[in-house]
Parts: structure tokens; sequence; C-alpha cells
């Protein structure tokens, strides 16, 4: 991954917090996570809001598996900043939409195509097809497994790298304009 931390300045709205050397923000992150269980040191922990979980409880964890910065809500900041003004901490209106931001500003990195690919059945079975031809021009990024929705796909497009060659994008939807959210962020 090619991200170097001053680059999530460009989320809109936007505010750094660190009682740290300021030098933190020219390091390359290593990758990025939404789950503590998965995270690897020095990826970006992005604290998501979800139905039954709130990635914010997470933070902490995160930090202690060495996450490079976390990205949180304004919200959550308001009431946790005195325990973590020692961490590097991203704070932002919506932490998903800050995912979505960070990985369509990534992916304009890099000059390749990106196809795109929806439909009601078979999606990832024709992914992995149109990947495989592909694959003679070198190494081809993809959404993993059937991770097509808002979250999935800019998850995968932060996985791109200098030596892919295409993305191919698998594009599920369950309510009126979210292909169309999904192709801005693609």
């Amino acid at each position: 991954m090619d991200l170097i931390l001053k680059k999530l300045f460009s989320i809109k709205g936007c505010k750094f917090e660190y009682s740290g050397p300021p030098e933190i923000l020219g390091q390359r992150a290593a990758g990025v996570s939404i789950d503590t269980r998965t995270l690897q040191p020095n990826e970006i922990y992005f604290a998501l809001r979800g139905e039954r979980l709130d990635g914010h409880d997470f933070v902490p964890n995160a930090f202690e598996k060495q996450a490079l910065a976390a990205v949180v809500e304004r919200d959550w900041w308001k009431q946790a900043q005195k325990s973590q003004k020692s961490r590097p901490v991203f704070i932002v209106e919506d932490s998903l939409t800050a995912l979505q931001e960070t990985a369509r500003d990534y992916r304009k990195k890099f000059s390749l195509p990106v196809l795109g690919l929806t439909g009601t059945n078979g999606k990832t079975t024709t992914k992995e097809m149109i990947a495989a031809v592909l694959a003679h021009l070198g190494s081809i990024c993809k959404t993993e497994g059937n991770l097509n929705n808002h979250i999935g796909l800019p998850l995968s497009l932060l996985k791109l790298n200098r030596g892919h060659k295409a993305m191919v994008a698998e594009m599920g939807t369950n309510h009126f304009g979210e292909i169309a959210r999904l192709c801005e962020i693609a």
C-alpha cells in the first residue's frame, strides 16, 4: 500500500489529534482495517458503526495491536479524547464516508482500467473468470470474495499497488442509488 498518513487530510472536515512528534504524518500505512481481529501492525484502523457493534469500542484494542492511526467520528471523540490524546487519531464526521473518500482518492493515483461488474446472480463467479482472463496482463486486483458493497469495495480498492494492471470490482446493491455511489468510489 502506498498511503501516507497526511493524505487523510483530504477527507472533508478531517481534524488530526496527536501529542507525539509530527513526523508520524509522513509514515506509510501497511494497509487499512475495520476489524481489530485481523488488524496488522502499522495499518490504519477505521472505526465503523454497525448494526450490532460499534468499531469505536475497539479503538484502544487497535492501538494495542500497533495500529498506525485510527479514524474516528467526532461525537465519539468528544467523549474519548482524554484517554486517546497520545494516539494518532483522525477525527471525521462519518468514518464510513471517510473510508470511501480515502479509497476514491487512493484509486485516483493509479492509471489502470477498473471493470465494474453488477447483476442479480453470478457476480462473484463472473468476477473470478474476468480476473483469470485478464491475468495474462499481469497482476490483477479484484474485490475479495463477495465483498461488493459500500464497505467491501473501498477496502478492495485500498489494496491496489503499482504492480496491478487492472481492477475487477464486483458491485452489489440492496437499495436504490448504491451502484451509482460505488461507481463514484471506483
